[in-house]
């Protein structure tokens, strides 16, 4: 059963995730910097996961 270890971690995302908001010109690119920032947090959960933390 995969869920997250620190429950606060989502809260955590979304106050980082916000900052792409002045980074993004258009709708489009607000899209992939989010669905590329949300790739590599899945990465990097996916590995720590698997490194036993």
């Amino acid at each position: 059963m995969l869920e997250l270890l620190i429950p606060f971690r989502f809260f955590g995302a979304l106050l980082v995730g916000s900052a792409l908001l002045p980074m993004a010109q258009n709708r489009k690119e607000l899209a992939l910097l989010g669905g590329t920032f949300l790739f590599g947090l899945g990465t990097l959960e996916l590995c720590l996961r698997f490194g036993g933390f």
